[in-house]
């Protein structure tokens, strides 16, 4: 028996280690669902053992490679025409083979940049609508998760999905609208790479050589690698465990911290979060929202409630309570049960697991006893963003629990706002402020992916440093081009209008960061700028509305990469200036077929500035289809004039012909 079972045995073995050695790896971008770029040869790659033969058949192309002595191997798809019909693709080597389906052929945009690309269609304007709109699929969207590396990774944890109304509100807001624009004009597939970071600087995806070769940014770079090798390879458990240590010491002063704020408060000592409280009698405050009326200058905690109905289907499953930011401390309750609680953090919106055990379906109630510890005190965040809803995401339904709250003040507070969280420690060159960290853990992996081009929407967190984000940008741009090796089309969203507004001509903040990108535009060729000084909130970083970033875009992209010359690149830009008496002459390119105010209104938001170097609103007036002359009594012989010169430049509506806005510029 044994004399027939061994030989059979070895064959199993043999035939094991040799499909091991054979095996065929590519990296997530390539998998079911993915649109390849039409038009262009396509880069199909991966690895597998040195000398392995491999064939590559998509769409009626078969192609043959070898993995050299690295293991690496390529291939390149000759250019093909859109198609919106699901093929497979085939690679095989060795005794492996790998199939790929419903694949499609259009155009590929990478999605890059900070917040406001991450920014999903569930949180931007219409939402719901949006979301129910969502059944399309000719929309594919792959998501990197947020991740750093030293060095470049070759492969990510990521897939492609299809756009339905149950994931379209997962997917980046703006590339969507681009990518709903695009269809409607070209018919085609449209791909996604959605590759972005919330809070996130331009330095960590800028590529290291490129930073390191730079004279303004060299020194740091250098300083970074002699940090790197003082901190030593300490390993993620070392990290980890020292995080966890100081994670207990937080806690544990914390615990400590909030029994003295609440030792004296008559809703710990009345059980304020008890669902059979009677608090008919208490005031209403709207949540989100400041402490506003004689509550504006109360300095202590105040207790919030709101009952709320949970369907019978969440009935058991854990939920996430997410109120918003609240300024700036809290405990939380769940029928009467703490569900969370924060410490001395402010602008940190809460998201606190409700136990599934704890979940009935009917009534519910929520309390909140907040306490604000100096200035303004609230829960603040977008009405559409306080809610409730599944915790495993399996559903986009959510319970909104924005609007009238009942009210009801606590004790005073009495000084000492507690411990700080700590914050990860992480090691030199780990950070999400290091310089090429996001480049190669996130950006190297779709490397080099045939894409039509790139957006970019950032510049935040960039904002105190305008000359040197001047540099840093077109040095940004170069490092993603280089690695691919295109020269591909790269959209940039300028800074939409934010915070107060201000009558102050020329009050430079967020308008000097705008100028670095439209420099960056001026000066890197195959570039664009959508401008958006007519769409923001002076209240929140994130405007709503997503829809006109993602169309003007589109339209950029549509004249730029596909010969619409009828439609707009952009609005208006600053071309020259001469002064002609006591007026400024200013002349622009890309007005259509004229400049005018918005809505039919004087044209607006222009400063003037005297040779005694003061600024002031100035007088303009539409002197040509393309000119604009701009006056002030008290400025006889012009210097200089600027345009949308603010933070929230309010006044500044001058539009195309296209009702798209002209970029801020100034004369000096």
């Amino acid at each position: 028996m044994l004399s027939r079972i061994l030989p059979f045995l070895l064959c199993l073995i043999f035939s094991s280690i040799h499909t091991s050695e054979a095996a065929i790896d590519v990296p997530a971008v390539i998998g079911n669902h993915a649109v390849l770029q039409m038009d262009k040869e396509v880069p199909i790659w991966g690895s597998a053992d040195p000398g392995t033969a491999i064939t590559v058949t998509f769409a009626g192309q078969t192609l043959t490679t070898s993995a050299d002595e690295t293991g690496a191997w390529r291939v390149n798809l000759a250019p093909m025409e859109a198609s919106a019909e699901g093929r497979k693709m085939v690679i095989s080597g060795g005794d492996d083979r790998r199939v790929f389906k419903d694949i499609l052929v259009g155009v590929v945009w990478l999605c890059g940049g900070q917040s406001n690309m991450e920014w999903s269609v569930r949180q931007s304007m219409n939402a719901k609508e949006e979301m129910a709109a969502g059944d399309l699929p000719w929309l594919r969207c792959i998501k990197a998760p947020h991740l750093l590396s030293r060095k470049r990774e070759k492969d990510i944890d990521a897939r492609w999905r299809v756009s339905t109304p149950q994931t379209a509100g997962s997917f980046t807001a703006v590339g969507t609208y681009m990518a709903r624009r695009l269809h409607e004009e070209l018919g085609v597939p449209v791909g996604l790479l959605d590759v972005n970071w919330g809070g996130t600087r331009a330095e960590p995806w800028t590529e290291m050589g490129a930073l390191k070769r730079h004279p303004r940014f060299r020194q740091r770079i250098l300083d970074l690698e002699s940090e790197i090798e003082r901190w030593g390879n300490r390993s993620k458990e070392e990290i980890a465990s020292l995080f966890e240590e100081q994670k207990r010491e937080f806690e544990s002063r914390a615990a400590s911290w909030w029994e003295k704020k609440m030792a004296e408060d008559e809703g710990r000592k009345g059980n304020w979060a008890s669902t059979e409280l009677d608090d008919s009698d208490w005031e209403s405050m709207p949540v989100p929202g400041l402490w506003d009326g004689k509550n504006s200058d109360w300095d202590g905690i105040l207790w919030y409630r709101k009952e709320v109905e949970i369907p019978a289907e969440w009935q058991g499953k854990d939920l996430l309570l997410e109120p918003g930011a609240i300024d700036d401390a809290d405990i939380t309750y769940w029928q009467g049960q703490e569900v969370g609680r924060t410490t001395n953090q402010y602008s940190l919106r809460r998201s606190y697991t409700i136990p599934g055990d704890q979940v009935k379906d009917g009534s519910a109630v929520i309390a909140i006893a907040a306490l604000d510890t100096g200035g303004a005190g609230g829960i603040t965040g977008a009405a559409d963003r306080a809610l409730i809803r599944l915790k495993d995401g399996s559903s986009d339904a959510t319970i909104s629990i924005a609007g009238d709250w009942k009210i009801r003040r606590g004790a005073a507070f009495s000084g000492d706002r507690g411990p700080n969280a700590p914050a990860p420690p992480d090691a030199p060159g780990m950070t999400t402020t290091d310089p090429a960290v996001m480049f190669n853990a996130m950006l190297s992996p779709f490397i080099p992916y045939a894409i039509q081009g790139a957006i970019w929407y950032q510049g935040e967190s960039n904002s105190g440093e305008p000359e040197e984000y001047r540099e840093l940008l077109p040095l940004m741009i170069g490092s993603w081009r280089n690695a691919w090796g295109d020269n591909f089309p790269f959209g940039i969203v300028q800074l939409a209008a934010f915070k107060a507004v201000s009558d102050n001509p020329v009050q430079g903040g967020w308008a000097t960061l705008r100028d670095a990108q439209d420099f960056t535009h001026r000066v890197v060729r195959n570039t664009g700028l959508a401008v958006l000084t007519d769409i923001g909130d002076a209240r929140d970083i994130h405007p709503a509305n997503k829809q006109d970033v993602g169309r003007r875009l589109a339209d950029w992209a549509l004249n730029r990469c596909h010969g619409r010359s009828d439609l707009p690149e952009s609005g208006p830009f600053y071309l020259r200036s001469k002064v002609d008496g006591n007026a400024m002459i200013l002349e622009f390119t890309h007005c259509g077929d004229g400049v005018v105010g918005r809505r039919g209104k004087p044209i607006d938001g222009f400063a003037i500035q005297g040779q005694d170097g003061r600024w002031h609103w100035g007088v303009a007036e539409v002197s040509g289809p393309t000119e604009i002359r701009v006056t002030h009594p008290q400025v006889q012989m012009p210097k200089a004039v600027r345009y949308a010169w603010q933070d929230n430049p309010v006044r500044a509506n001058v539009v195309s012909s296209f009702g798209l806005p002209m970029a801020p510029f100034k004369t000096d």
